[in-house]
């Protein structure tokens, strides 16, 4: 009788003891995942002077894409571009494989593709939106504490001056209606609360064909520096 009972004491000493370990394993485990896992929201604040765009041939809003680059491992992440160009909708002006070269390079490396987006392998719904008029304001989530080199390119089409017209002196026809190229900005910004970067300007694409580097000679680019008026990148907590 009482080895039955002591037997029975023992068991349920063992079985409290057991729990306790579990309890107090599985809530370390769940925290320590909960650490490596968190992440914080990096948001883009772009400010535009829509002057520029309305004095251009066509009036059109510009052409833009963000993305960034892991300072780690070098891997690409598209925050965000325009539908024209990520869809290749076109409709209603001529195609215009210019209006974000630099980006397309980027995109390329990170889908494994060849050009810019088609019709028929558009770039995903996700990361497209409207052109914007006035200003623009979007966000990504990335992990606390990683490192990363940030771009943000634009364009308006048809704004041609002196120095980049439909047709230049040389012979050279604008067939795409491009005007001044594109303009790069870069940044750089750790995934640490409040931290922020306000990228600036890094240079320039070319005006009549699509090109994968950057050309530092800003000479003749003229409304096509007053476009941003303003571009920002915030790290804060998700709510």
């Amino acid at each position: 009788m009482y080895k039955n009972l002591l037997f029975a004491l023992l068991n349920i000493i063992v079985f409290v003891c057991l729990g306790s370990c579990r309890w107090n394993s599985g809530s370390k485990a769940a925290q320590g995942k909960h650490q490596q896992g968190e992440t914080v929201l990096l948001t883009f604040q772009l400010e535009l002077n829509s002057q520029v765009y309305q004095d251009s041939t066509w009036g059109d809003p510009p052409q833009i894409a963000i993305w960034m680059r892991n300072q780690t491992d070098q891997s690409i992440r598209t925050v965000m571009v325009t539908y024209r160009t990520a869809t290749c909708d076109w409709i209603g002006k001529v195609e215009c494989s210019v209006a974000l070269p630099y980006w397309v390079t980027f995109y390329n490396r990170q889908t494994g593709t060849k050009g810019p987006p088609t019709w028929d392998n558009a770039v995903a719904d996700a990361l497209t939106c409207a052109t914007p008029r006035a200003s623009l304001s979007t966000a990504i989530e990335v992990p606390r504490g990683t490192r990363w080199e940030v771009f943000v390119e634009v364009n308006v089409s048809g704004d041609f001056n002196r120095d980049f017209p439909s047709f230049s002196n040389e012979g050279f026809s604008d067939r795409y209606g491009n005007g001044q190229p594109s303009l790069v900005y870069r940044g750089f910004i750790e995934a640490t609360d409040s931290s922020t970067s306000q990228p600036e300007l890094l240079g320039r694409t070319d005006q009549y064909e699509p090109t994968d580097h950057i050309i530092t000679d800003l000479d003749g680019i003229t409304t096509a520096l007053e476009l941003l008026q303003g571009v920002s990148v915030s790290c804060r907590e998700k709510r």
